[in-house]
């Protein structure tokens, strides 16, 4: 009788946590789907109309926007991930391949936003790259009045997306790498003559690419939609469409919202196209000839090609640390004029100053992250001990908690402000919290849920033969077990959260606002040295807490699956 009214408590619970996840994901596609119809009866449209079509396709300038979109997204998933491969193949089977992870954890910890703040100092007219050819070089003592960014063609803003992306790829293909024989499909490929490069490129790419379509899909829906580094890095007569779709949202006029939902929804057509698009590639990458003629090509054996792409990814590598070093030194300059190379003065007080003025925004950047990561883990864990107890092995309703990373975000959140307004809610910080769970779900359950999954059954059998509970096993075997990848998951939770900037624009609506959002504000209008601090803070707590992660698994972890 018992164990019928826990396995009805379990069903109910998770059709529970089912209707949690799935009726806000319907409720942000709704939110903008009905209004790009001329459909929200709160303001006073109730009939469905294709006009705002007309009007949205008819706006100065829609139509490049929207090819800069496709533009910068697919060059920069494309390039990220080639130069993410050559990075792996220089490295792979040498000594320093054990230390890549580490190398590149604190790019992997920045907030996206942080990268193209770096870009700027190392970009602008007075930057720092400037500064190394004056005066000797160009003969400036002054910083000149041309620019270097925002480029018509966006490619200061590929090379951020590309600079944020690279370390991401390298982290998953290393993941991957572990999965199988990746050093006997090398040694095979060397013995059969091929280069290097055509044997990674042939024999272990695809391998590596079938284990991580999944995330290079998210990452080109990511960059042909991200709004924060468009706002920094991409042209502004016309910027992209998200750019666009937050200008008209920002609009007073009565019929921007229905404009902008309309924009909304042809963006998420153009990352359906665009997905479309890169999977036609795949298939003609798989034809014969192609094939055949991949293998000619990538067998080269000019060196001063290798040495050329060689060098080109180490640029690229060194151009995210410049990036960073040059936002800490801007924060602790007292005056730093140009044509200086480094700083006049260092001090903290300028350190302290911002400190003890944005206190609060610092602990409730702090809170917010890690509320979300402490609910998304709590969440997937009780997910999949449910299921387990079910005896489900495998649901097909997990695809749906990635939904929301295909979806634009400013598509998805203009949605769920709309709902907000129409059930009149008038709080900020728990729909905060509650919205952010959809961007960091994914990550942790990708990390933990396979981690809890894979635990052997003996261990369990063993503690059931003992008389202990499905609710000790969780706490005494399986979290301990699982220790590594729950406290990964927890870090990779809170990193996310903390770097995320259009749900606190939109739902925090400025009552609560982070260091994301003050660094954004700072970057457009403010001084450098304000400026620097907050990067510098944003690069302070997340690599804080990946190395305090790191030394907790080193230290504590005794128990391996």
């Amino acid at each position: 009788m018992v164990n019928n009214f826990c396995r009805l408590l379990s069903k109910v619970s998770i059709g529970f946590i089912g209707i949690i996840i799935t009726l806000p994901i319907l409720f942000g596609f709704l939110g903008f789907f009905l209004p790009s119809f001329n459909y929200l009866p709160t303001l006073g449209k109730g009939e469905l109309s294709l006009n705002y079509f007309y009007i949205s396709m008819n706006i100065p300038g829609i139509y490049k926007s929207i090819l800069l979109s496709i533009f910068t997204g697919l060059v920069s998933t494309a390039l990220a991930l080639f130069f993410s491969q050559v990075i792996l193949l220089y490295f792979f089977k040498t000594k320093f391949y054990n230390y890549l992870k580490i190398i590149i954890s604190p790019i992997i910890a920045l907030p996206h936003i942080t990268m193209a703040i770096g870009l700027i100092f190392l970009f602008s007219p007075s930057g720092l790259l400037l500064r190394s050819v004056s005066p000797w070089l160009t003969g400036f003592n002054r910083p000149p009045n041309s620019y270097l960014f925002p480029d018509e063609y966006g490619f200061i803003l590929i090379l951020g997306l590309i600079l944020k992306e690279i370390p991401f790829l390298i982290l998953v293909s290393l993941s991957a790498l572990r999965e199988f024989s990746s050093s006997k499909f090398f040694d095979m490929g060397k013995s059969l003559q091929h280069s290097s490069f055509s044997t990674w490129f042939i024999l272990i790419f695809p391998i590596i690419y079938k284990k991580i379509r999944l995330v290079v899909f998210i990452i080109i829906a990511f960059s042909s939609s991200v709004v924060d580094m468009s706002l920094l890095l991409a042209p502004s007569t016309p910027s992209t469409l998200s750019v666009r779709i937050l200008q008209i949202f920002q609009s007073s006029d009565m019929d921007s919202f229905f404009i902008a939902s309309n924009l909304s929804l042809i963006q998420l057509f153009i990352i359906i196209i665009l997905l479309i698009v890169w999977i036609f590639f795949e298939k003609i990458i798989k034809i014969k000839f192609f094939y055949i003629f991949f293998i000619k090509i990538t067998s080269f054996k000019s060196e001063f090609l290798k040495i050329t792409i060689l060098c080109f990814s180490v640029i690229l590598f060194l151009l995210s640390f410049m990036g960073i070093i040059c936002s800490i030194l801007w924060g602790f300059s007292e005056n730093w004029y140009f044509p200086n190379f480094f700083p006049n003065d260092l001090n903290i007080e300028n350190f302290l100053n911002f400190y003890y003025q944005n206190k609060s925004l610092i602990l409730i950047s702090i809170f917010i992250p890690l509320m979300v990561s402490l609910l998304s883990i709590s969440l997937i864990i009780l997910w999949v001990e449910l299921l387990d107890y079910l005896n489900i092995t495998k649901t097909q309703f997990e695809w749906i908690i990635f939904t929301p990373l295909f979806i634009p975000q400013i598509s998805f959140l203009i949605g769920i402000q709309s709902f907000m307004i129409f059930f009149n809610i008038s709080s900020f910080l728990i729909p905060l919290i509650f919205v952010q769970l959809f961007y960091v779900i994914p990550y942790c359950f990708i990390i933990l849920a396979p981690a809890m999954r894979e635990v052997k059954s003996d261990y369990i059998k063993v503690a059931s033969s003992l008389g202990k509970n499905r609710i000790v096993r969780l706490f005494k075997i399986k979290i301990p077990l699982v220790l590594p990848s729950l406290l990964t998951s927890f870090a990779i939770g809170m990193i996310i959260s903390f770097a995320l900037y259009i749900p606190v624009y939109f739902i925090g609506a400025g009552r609560v606002t982070t260091l994301t959002v003050e660094a954004l504000n700072l970057a457009l209008s403010g001084s450098k040295q304000d400026l620097g601090i907050a990067t510098f803070f944003q690069i302070l707590f997340p690599t804080l807490l990946l190395f305090t992660v790191a030394f907790i698994n080193r230290k504590t972890v005794k128990w391996q699956i």
